[in-house]
């Protein structure tokens, strides 16, 4: 809810949730900023340090004893209660993470729109199957024939907490998600860029039933990363068993000085994207009409914000003048390929990027090995004239993306690594050509040029569920798989 208007503007109030119990702002509240603006009041965690994970294991067995058919169900009433013509709560979140974040309101929203959609009863129900199997989540699974096997296996649910990223709000939603399917009692510690949406989710449970057990195993709460205060009471092995971890290497160095035997972590580590264009894409005036407006999908969706984001495209040809020249001039279409995406896929940035202008501006006078087309406050292409990625590539924002010519394709999955997450490739012979080669060494999702996970247009959108994340379950890893053994009978 807001309180009374700042000088800032409005406060908005985030409470701490601990497993049904909502706790709003007092007056020892905190008033902290989001990472792009915003304010908003959150209370002193350091008095709920001690409650915020889970001490003891034992009060897992209300969820354990829960059949998975009725966690689904309650997570699909769960879902029409998270639109924003029906919630007030997320409504909340929606203008605090739109304030507080870089996407600009025609790109936000369409994403809170989807959250309902993923809360569907047969998508539940594929994605458990997919990554872990409900028969394991609800019993012992014979290993072995009936009448002769002496091994069975289980899915335990664990004691969770997740450091959400907020880029995009869907984490909060999938978080939760994974959480509830996996039996888990769940800590999120939620980011500054999307502070409420995790909460919203929440409090929009306790709404439905307060003492379900899937609300009484979550807890929800705003710190600063770095709070010794708190952080010493909660990342304890005695307290959380897998720490599901989102962010970047800043935070994730900061993390791993709290991992000791006991505290599993699941990594979601910074990731950058790129494209790849065979020389087909320069061939005729039609292809690289095509190719452009992919290169503006794949990098200008949700605002070059996503891991997914394109922000280096390798284009196979020479650095002689000829190829250049189509070079520059596939650059000027994607330049204009941004300015005309809908606004719902992609905007003219909401902020300025005084650093990125400044790069631009000092190549713009180096003409012998870059030229640049547009700017860091529409959208621009840099188009390197060697075979060399400008040495700020990986900080490329605001619509702005970098043209390398490759005369060599197939060196470039030797220049990528576990860290480059989504290559868009253009076309589709190139795509089955590198695909095998950019897995070995690191890349965890290759696509036609312009798609995505969730382009229905293209993909059968069953397809989408329950499918690796960076390269990894991590549902399935979200549990502990446990063994039970006993002999055959003499009689």
């Amino acid at each position: 809810m807001l309180t009374e208007p700042t000088a800032d503007g409005a406060v908005i109030d985030v409470p701490i949730i601990l497993r049904g119990r909502v706790i709003e702002p007092g007056p020892d509240a905190l008033v902290l900023g989001g990472r792009a603006g915003a304010r908003f009041r959150c209370p002193d965690p350091r008095p709920y340090a001690t409650e915020l994970a889970l001490a003891n294991p034992s009060e897992l067995q209300d969820l354990h004893d829960l059949p998975m058919d009725e966690i689904i169900r309650f997570l699909a009433e769960l879902g029409p209660r998270l639109s924003l013509d029906n919630s007030e709560e997320m409504n909340t979140a929606f203008q605090l993470c739109l304030d507080a974040g870089e996407m600009t309101e025609s790109v936000l929203r369409p994403i809170y729109e989807q959250l309902p959609h993923m809360f569907r009863k047969e998508r539940l129900d594929a994605q458990v199957e997919a990554m872990v199997g409900k028969r394991f989540l609800d019993g012992w699974v014979e290993l072995g024939q009936p009448g002769t096997s002496t091994m069975r296996m289980r899915a335990i649910g664990t004691r969770q907490m997740h450091i959400i990223a907020g880029n995009v709000p869907v984490v909060a939603a999938l978080t939760i998600q994974r959480a509830a399917l996996t039996k888990g009692d769940c800590l999120i510690k939620m980011p500054s860029n999307d502070p409420y949406t995790a909460a919203a989710i929440v409090k929009t449970m306790i709404d439905i039933d307060p003492d379900h057990p899937l609300t009484k195993h979550f807890a929800v709460a705003y710190w600063k990363g770095g709070d010794e205060e708190v952080e010493q009471h909660v990342y304890r092995p005695s307290r959380i068993e897998k720490l599901t971890a989102w962010g970047g290497m800043s935070s994730m160095v900061h993390i791993n000085k709290y991992l000791v035997p006991g505290i599993e972590l699941i990594a979601a580590n910074p990731k950058l994207s790129i494209s790849v264009l065979g020389h087909e894409a320069l061939e005729t005036s039609q292809a690289q009409d095509e190719a452009a407006r992919g290169v503006a999908l794949m990098a200008g969706r949700m605002n070059q914000t996503a891991c997914s984001s394109t922000r280096v495209v390798y284009v196979e040809c020479t650095t002689e003048d000829d190829d250049l020249d189509k070079l520059e001039e596939l650059g000027r279409k994607i330049r204009a390929a941004f300015l005309d995406l809908p606004p719902h896929e992609s905007t003219a940035p909401k902020r300025p990027a005084p650093e990125l202008e400044r790069e631009l501006d000092a190549i713009a006078l180096d003409d012998e090995f870059y030229t640049v087309i547009g700017d860091a406050h529409s959208a621009g292409v840099i188009v390197s004239r060697t075979d060399e990625p400008v040495e700020f590539a990986d900080s490329l924002t605001n619509r702005v993306v970098n043209l390398v010519p490759i005369a060599d394709i197939t060196r470039v999955p030797t220049w990528v690594s576990e860290a480059t997450q989504t290559v868009g490739i253009y076309p589709e012979r190139l795509r089955e050509e590198l695909r095998d080669r950019l897995s070995l060494h690191g890349v965890q999702r290759t696509l036609p040029l312009g798609t995505s996970l969730a382009d229905q247009s293209h993909t059968d959108p069953e397809q989408a569920v329950g499918l690796p994340h960076d390269g990894t379950e991590p549902m399935r890893r979200s549990v502990r798989w446990v063994i039970d053994q006993s002999t055959i009978s003499a009689g």
